[in-house]
């Protein structure tokens, strides 16, 4: 039994960290995509990824100036946001 546990554990952390892996490939791709041109990931390094994303949601909503209107889903600025966040 105590086996069983172990391997339920050791997948869900596995298949957590891939999940990871896959949501900072998409806010890298984002970033890259719609906020490059202007910003550099490691601007941002360190910041805090919450804070990042209300700033994001804010700019897409047209609720503070930005130079060019983004349009980003909230799994997007999300995504974007960790990236930015991480500073790669």
């Amino acid at each position: 039994m105590k086996m069983s546990k172990v391997l339920v554990v050791t997948v869900a952390a596995v298949g957590a960290a891939g999940w990871g892996m896959a949501a900072h490939a998409d806010g890298k791709a984002k970033f890259e995509a719609d906020c490059a041109e202007c910003h550099e990931a490691g601007d941002f390094a360190g910041e805090d990824a919450k804070a990042l994303a209300d700033t994001i949601k804010k700019i897409a909503a047209g609720q503070q100036k930005h130079k060019s209107k983004i349009t980003l889903t909230d799994a997007e600025i999300t995504s974007v946001a960790a990236f930015m966040a991480a500073g790669k």
